[in-house]
């Protein structure tokens, strides 16, 4: 089966001094600005990340600094949990950025996410020679130390976790069934205990969001509901 098109958008610095994602003559992609150069590239790349299982929801989140908002005292007093607005719900009201940046990008290829290694070979289909030259120019104008495929493969691993673990840390604060192990590699879900490397934040078409268990045959199992989908008056159901 032929491969899907994407084109790889490459992080520039913008003239704020962030980052931003571009496709060249189509210039700069909206809803990408972000203050890391990780954070931009998932941002433009968010649909070839998710359809490889390397990003869920959460990482996209994690790309937009909804990280440190989500922890806030601004987003604590946002006036309802987690539980009941979800990831959009928390960027809309704290205006980070436009919910359909995440919204809908729900990973439909976990079952090919594997080891760094395998996912690396994939993406080297989507890379060319002069992309990764591209990307590492646009970097060294950016201060930054030329990178591999393999080492974005790692960030954006690392930029999931760590989204995955605020999300999950905010979740135990609100629910008792909630619990997170010391070393933060495990959660406990009303008693049964999963990988935290694999779960994933799922927004689903109909607006419902929930936590997902992915095996290693790449099926979903899910383990919370988080946002329940609204009913028709747009009210949660």
């Amino acid at each position: 089966m032929p491969l899907p098109l994407f084109a790889i958008a490459i992080p520039v610095l913008h003239s704020s001094g962030a980052w931003i994602a571009s496709t060249g003559a189509a210039g700069y992609i909206a809803g990408t600005l972000s203050s890391t150069w990780i954070g931009a590239f998932v941002l433009g790349n968010g649909t070839l990340l998710s359809s490889l299982g390397l990003v869920s929801a959460a990482g996209i989140f994690g790309a937009t600094g909804g990280l440190a908002a989500l922890t806030s005292s601004a987003a604590l007093s946002v006036g309802s949990a987690l539980t009941a607005v979800g990831l959009g719900g928390v960027a809309s009201s704290l205006g980070i950025a436009p919910a359909a940046t995440f919204l809908g990008l729900t990973p439909v290829g976990w079952a090919v996410a594997g080891t760094t290694v395998l996912i690396a070979s994939t993406l080297g289909l989507y890379f060319t020679r002069k992309t990764m030259r591209r990307i590492n120019e646009e970097r060294e104008k950016g201060g930054l130390e030329p990178i591999s495929i393999t080492q974005i493969v790692k960030e954006v691993r690392l930029l999931e976790a760590q989204s995955l673990e605020a999300i999950l840390t905010r979740l135990s604060l609100e629910m008792d069934t909630i619990q997170l192990s010391d070393d933060q590699k495990n959660v406990s879900v009303d008693g049964q205990v999963f990988s935290i490397h694999r779960l994933k934040y799922v927004v689903n078409t109909d607006g419902s969001e929930e936590l997902v268990f992915v095996t290693r045959a790449g099926r979903k199992k899910r383990v919370l509901l988080i946002k329940p989908a609204p009913d028709l008056d747009g009210h949660p159901a």
